[in-house]
Formats: C-alpha cells, structure tokens, sequence
C-alpha cells in the first residue's frame, strides 16, 4: 500500500513536468501550423486533439471525415497537421499526446484575430440659438477582435484621443467601435485622420481622412438646410444613433456651459467629449436602475394581489365544503330517524294483522266444528227413531 502512494506522488510531478504549454496567434484566413515532435522512436505514438475533444489524426490515420484538417508530415518522431482558411470557430486549446512508456502532453493555445474594417468618418453640424456652432466626428469600424484602439491626428500633428465605444456582437467576440471627438473651432482647410491600431494589422494603420472644406462648402450649398447636418467621408453608415444621441436640448444645456470654459484648442474639447459621454453613461445607468426597480415593484404588486385572490377562493372553498358535510350529515341523520320511523311503523301494523288473521282462524275452525256437530246430532236423531217404529 505505501509502495502503491509513493509512486503515485512520484507520478503526479513526472506528469506535470511532461505538459508543456505553447500560444500560437494567427489572423482569420489565414493557415495554422501545428506540429508535434518527441525524442520517443520506439513503440511510440502521436496523436492530435481539437478544442472540441475529438481526435484530428492518430498518427498517419485521419481520425474526422471532415477535409478541414490535412496532414503535412509523419514519422516515428513528428505529427504536423494544418488548418487552412481559419475562422473563429478554430479557437481554442489543441492537444498533442505522446504515448510511449508514458504519455506525454504537449498543449496549443491557438488565439484568432480579426482585422477591423477600414473605418468611416461622420460628421454632424449642430447649431445653436445664438448662431454659433460646433462639429462631431465620429469614426467608426465594424468587427474587430480584440478591440482596436482609435486615435484622432488633428492637421497640426496632434494625435488625441476621443470617446470610445465597443458593442459586442451576438458571438460574444467580435465588437463594432466607435469613436466621438467634438470639435469647437475649425478652419476651411483644416483636416483631420481617424487612426485604426490593431494587432492584428502588425504595426499597420488604418487611416480615414475628413476635410472640413468639404463640410463648409456643403453648408455653403445648402443655406436652406435644417439646423442638424450630416456628412461622411466614406461608405455611408447609418447615423441614426448619432442623431438620436446628439440631437436633443439636453446636449444643447451642456454644449452652452462648456462654451464658458473650453478655448479653441482641441484637446480640451476632446476631454469635453470623454466626459460628456461618461455623463450620458450615468445617466443612462440610473434610468435603467429605476426601471428595473419599478418592474420589480409592480411584479411584487402582482404577487401580492394573486396570493390575496388565492387566498380569499381558498376561504370560499373550505366554508362550501363545510356546509356541503353539514347538509350531508343532516341528510343521513334524516335517512336514518326516517328508517327507524319505518320499521316501528311496519312492526305496529304488522301486529294487529297478526290478531286478526288469528281471530279468523278460531272462528273458521269453530264454524267448521259447529257443522261437523250439526251433522253428527241429525244422525244420532235418525239412529233412534227407527227402533221405535220399528216396536
């Protein structure tokens, strides 16, 4: 038994020793790589495990019908597999086991990126009542995993950033980012660059352009426009969360304090812009917050109001059961008085029909003696007058 421990806790070290870890990243659509060597050339095996658990090869045999996994090399001492064309679905750990004398495991963390798209600029004029004006440009990329990092290089050189915003699409990975710079002042040949940094893109950028000349000659064109504006610089998008966003008095309220303390320069508009964005954030939070309390509020009324319902048809039905077993005992103690009335009914009648049929009795039999008697003296009549005659 001790012998049986011991080589149990010399095995458990021997086997941690022999897991290896190793992380591979590789971006979507591109081919994965995975090779499995060891020093074991005698009665030695190889085999190659996807994320899911299933086997991918044991050695040379291919152990899934799929043609998504292809063999690229074998031997006494080497497994290497490929995966062509890879998606997110191909995320995962891959597992390599070495079984000779002992089995050995040797673990793939494989990690897939997605490269964002080029990114658009929009830009909404918004106005106020006393006729001045400001811009915000909002650059926005769909589908990146991780998410990127979005920067603004103004024409002077300086790369700021602005408001971010990531929202995860329904795989839980993948995210559309978004960010708002609010700019205060600007000029006809002024430019700014929406930058894009991923890692993905491996120390390349992607880089949408806007140019405010454009911006004034569309104002310039149209003097009859409404007060809000829209322009973009690439493909068009949908702006109607900009529009809803932007586009109310309570924005107005805070554009008109910040006109009090922000300067032409950008960076401070910029800032202006983050905190505006973690006010709607509050504020947004705490609306939520009062209306899950309210629905939990009216949820608990509802309880209340079917216990109390429960409640009052649970009285209801024990006072009928009552009087349904009271009007049942009744019934039977009625049943019963009725029974025993007619019994002693039955046996009073019954005992003067017992004397009548009696009396009729004694008199038919004392009418038949009295016959019998009759005829017996007639005889006895006749018997004696024939002697005298006779003398």
């Amino acid at each position: 038994m001790w012998w049986g421990v011991l080589s149990l806790l010399c095995w458990v070290p021997l086997q941690a020793a022999s897991l290896t870890m190793e992380t591979i990243t590789v971006e979507e659509g591109q081919t994965l790589t995975l090779k499995c060597a060891t020093s074991l050339t005698q009665n030695a095996s190889l085999q190659w495990l996807a994320p899911s658990g299933f086997t991918i090869f044991f050695n040379q045999h291919p152990a899934l019908k799929s043609s998504k996994y292809q063999l690229l090399h074998h031997s006494a001492t080497e497994l290497s597999i490929r995966v062509p064309n890879v998606t997110l679905q191909d995320e995962g750990l891959y597992k390599c086991l070495h079984y000779g004398s002992s089995v050995r495991t040797n673990q793939v963390r494989v990690i897939v990126l997605v490269t964002p798209l080029k990114p658009t600029v929009e830009a909404l004029v918004l106005r106020r009542q006393n006729g001045e004006k400001h811009v915000v440009l909002q650059c926005s990329t769909e589908r990146s995993k991780p998410p990127p990092q979005i920067t603004w290089l103004l024409g002077s050189g300086m790369e700021i950033y602005g408001g971010l915003h990531h929202e995860f699409e329904a795989d839980g990975k993948t995210c559309n980012t978004t960010s708002t710079l609010i700019v205060h002042s600007y000029g006809k040949n002024s430019t700014v660059h929406c930058i894009i940094r991923h890692s993905g893109l491996q120390g390349r950028k992607l880089v949408a352009p806007f140019r405010f000349e454009d911006l004034v000659a569309d104002q310039e064109t149209a003097s009859d426009a409404p007060e809000q504006s829209s322009l973009k610089s690439q493909a068009p998008q949908q702006p109607t969360s900009m529009v809803s966003m932007m586009g109310n008095s309570s924005i107005q309220e805070i554009d008109e304090e910040e006109e009090e303390h922000v300067t032409q320069d950008p960076d401070l508009a910029t800032e202006a812009s983050a905190q505006y964005i973690g006010l709607e954030k509050r504020k947004s939070g705490i609306l939520l917050l009062i209306l899950v309390s309210f629905l939990i509020f009216i949820l608990f009324i509802i309880v209340q109001l079917f216990i109390m319902k429960l409640r009052k048809a649970h009285m209801i039905w024990k006072k009928e059961s009552e009087i349904s077993e009271q009007t049942l005992e009744s019934y039977r103690s009625r049943s019963n008085n009725e029974e025993t009335s007619s019994q002693e009914n039955k046996s009073q009648t019954s005992q003067p029909k017992r004397c009548m049929n009696y009396i009729t009795w004694l008199y038919s039999g004392a009418k038949t003696k009295r016959k019998e008697n009759g005829q017996h003296w007639k005889l006895e009549g006749k018997n004696s007058r024939v002697p005298e005659s006779i003398v």
